[in-house]
Protein backbone atom coordinates (compact mmCIF):
# COMPACT_ATOMS: atom_id res chain seq x y z
CA UNK A 1 0.00 0.00 0.00
CA UNK A 2 1.28 3.43 -0.83
CA UNK A 3 0.11 6.96 -0.32
CA UNK A 4 1.07 10.51 -0.96
CA UNK A 5 -0.14 13.40 1.13
CA UNK A 6 0.77 16.96 1.70
CA UNK A 7 -0.08 19.26 4.54
CA UNK A 8 1.64 20.94 7.45
CA UNK A 9 4.34 18.29 7.60
CA UNK A 10 5.29 18.63 3.92
CA UNK A 11 4.88 16.22 1.03
CA UNK A 12 5.07 12.57 2.10
CA UNK A 13 5.55 9.37 0.15
CA UNK A 14 4.97 5.96 1.71
CA UNK A 15 5.70 2.62 0.10
CA UNK A 16 5.25 -0.86 1.54
CA UNK A 17 7.82 -3.12 -0.09
CA UNK A 18 7.58 -6.93 0.01
CA UNK A 19 10.84 -8.70 0.88
CA UNK A 20 11.53 -9.55 -2.75
CA UNK A 21 14.70 -8.14 -4.34
CA UNK A 22 12.90 -8.00 -7.70
CA UNK A 23 10.73 -5.20 -6.27
CA UNK A 24 13.68 -2.90 -5.48
CA UNK A 25 13.95 -1.39 -8.97
CA UNK A 26 10.29 -0.39 -9.03
CA UNK A 27 10.60 1.14 -5.57
CA UNK A 28 13.63 3.16 -6.63
CA UNK A 29 11.75 4.32 -9.75
CA UNK A 30 8.75 5.46 -7.68
CA UNK A 31 10.96 7.31 -5.21
CA UNK A 32 12.90 8.93 -8.06
CA UNK A 33 9.67 10.10 -9.76
CA UNK A 34 8.32 11.49 -6.46
CA UNK A 35 11.56 13.36 -5.75
CA UNK A 36 11.57 14.88 -9.24
CA UNK A 37 7.91 15.88 -8.82
CA UNK A 38 8.95 17.74 -5.65
CA UNK A 39 11.60 19.69 -7.56
CA UNK A 40 14.60 17.83 -6.16
CA UNK A 41 17.65 18.14 -8.41
CA UNK A 42 19.30 15.23 -10.17
CA UNK A 43 22.43 15.23 -7.99
CA UNK A 44 20.42 14.91 -4.77
CA UNK A 45 18.02 12.39 -6.33
CA UNK A 46 20.89 10.13 -7.32
CA UNK A 47 22.50 10.18 -3.87
CA UNK A 48 19.17 9.62 -2.11
CA UNK A 49 18.37 6.68 -4.40
CA UNK A 50 21.75 5.08 -3.63
CA UNK A 51 21.32 5.33 0.14
CA UNK A 52 17.64 4.37 0.20
CA UNK A 53 18.26 1.44 -2.13
CA UNK A 54 20.95 0.17 0.26
CA UNK A 55 18.62 0.49 3.24
CA UNK A 56 15.79 -1.35 1.48
CA UNK A 57 18.08 -4.11 0.17
CA UNK A 58 19.51 -4.62 3.67
CA UNK A 59 16.01 -4.90 5.15
CA UNK A 60 15.06 -7.53 2.59
CA UNK A 61 18.24 -9.54 2.95
CA UNK A 62 19.09 -9.20 6.62
CA UNK A 63 15.78 -8.34 8.26
CA UNK A 64 13.63 -10.88 6.46
CA UNK A 65 16.21 -13.14 4.83
CA UNK A 66 14.20 -12.90 1.59
CA UNK A 67 10.97 -14.21 3.20
CA UNK A 68 8.30 -12.87 0.81
CA UNK A 69 5.75 -12.24 3.57
CA UNK A 70 8.05 -9.64 5.13
CA UNK A 71 7.15 -6.01 4.45
CA UNK A 72 9.58 -3.12 4.56
CA UNK A 73 8.05 0.33 4.98
CA UNK A 74 9.63 3.32 3.28
CA UNK A 75 8.53 6.82 4.24
CA UNK A 76 9.95 9.96 2.66
CA UNK A 77 9.04 13.44 3.86
CA UNK A 78 10.17 16.74 2.42
CA UNK A 79 10.37 19.74 4.76
CA UNK A 80 11.70 22.68 2.78
CA UNK A 81 15.24 21.73 1.80
CA UNK A 82 15.41 18.82 4.29
CA UNK A 83 14.48 15.34 3.10
CA UNK A 84 13.88 12.72 5.79
CA UNK A 85 13.59 9.04 4.91
CA UNK A 86 12.82 6.10 7.16
CA UNK A 87 13.12 2.47 6.12
CA UNK A 88 11.64 0.03 8.64
CA UNK A 89 11.44 -3.71 8.83
CA UNK A 90 10.03 -5.98 11.51
CA UNK A 91 12.48 -8.79 10.90
CA UNK A 92 15.41 -10.03 12.92
CA UNK A 93 18.30 -7.76 13.82
CA UNK A 94 21.72 -8.95 12.70
CA UNK A 95 24.55 -7.29 14.60
CA UNK A 96 27.71 -6.45 12.68
CA UNK A 97 30.00 -9.46 12.53
CA UNK A 98 33.17 -7.36 12.50
CA UNK A 99 34.40 -8.83 9.20
CA UNK A 100 34.65 -5.81 6.91
CA UNK A 101 37.42 -7.31 4.79
CA UNK A 102 35.14 -9.02 2.25
CA UNK A 103 33.34 -7.63 -0.77
CA UNK A 104 30.20 -6.98 1.26
CA UNK A 105 29.20 -4.98 4.30
CA UNK A 106 29.66 -1.50 2.91
CA UNK A 107 26.02 -0.42 2.98
CA UNK A 108 26.33 1.54 6.21
CA UNK A 109 29.42 3.33 4.95
CA UNK A 110 27.72 4.20 1.66
CA UNK A 111 24.64 5.58 3.43
CA UNK A 112 26.78 7.64 5.81
CA UNK A 113 28.90 9.07 3.01
CA UNK A 114 26.14 10.17 0.64
CA UNK A 115 23.63 11.42 3.21
CA UNK A 116 23.97 14.17 5.81
CA UNK A 117 22.67 11.84 8.53
CA UNK A 118 22.36 8.06 8.56
CA UNK A 119 21.20 6.32 11.72
CA UNK A 120 20.48 2.63 12.14
CA UNK A 121 18.63 1.36 15.18
CA UNK A 122 18.24 -2.38 15.47
CA UNK A 123 16.23 -4.25 18.06
CA UNK A 124 14.82 -7.79 18.26
CA UNK A 125 11.57 -6.27 16.90
CA UNK A 126 13.17 -4.92 13.74
CA UNK A 127 15.35 -2.21 12.31
CA UNK A 128 14.80 1.45 11.47
CA UNK A 129 17.17 3.26 9.14
CA UNK A 130 16.77 7.05 9.24
CA UNK A 131 18.37 9.06 6.44
CA UNK A 132 18.50 12.85 6.15
CA UNK A 133 19.64 14.90 3.16
CA UNK A 134 19.88 18.69 3.03
CA UNK A 135 18.94 19.35 -0.58
CA UNK A 136 20.85 21.66 -2.87
CA UNK A 137 17.96 22.13 -5.32
CA UNK A 138 20.64 22.32 -8.02
CA UNK A 139 20.14 19.92 -10.93
CA UNK A 140 23.77 20.23 -12.05
CA UNK A 141 25.32 18.81 -8.89
CA UNK A 142 27.26 20.38 -6.07
CA UNK A 143 28.53 23.89 -6.53
CA UNK A 144 32.00 24.13 -8.00
CA UNK A 145 33.92 27.20 -6.86
CA UNK A 146 34.77 29.48 -9.76
CA UNK A 147 38.18 31.14 -9.86
CA UNK A 148 38.23 34.86 -9.20
CA UNK A 149 39.58 37.30 -11.80
CA UNK A 150 42.90 37.60 -9.99
CA UNK A 151 43.32 33.80 -9.96
CA UNK A 152 43.06 33.54 -13.74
Amino acid sequence: MTGETSGDVGPVLTIDLPADPARLAGTRDRLRAWLHAQGVGDWDVDTVIIATGEACANAIEHGYRFAPEGITSLRAELRGDRLEIEVRDHGGWRPADGDDTGDRGRGRLIMARVMDEATIVGTPEGTCVRLVKHLTRDVSGPAVPQPSEDQL
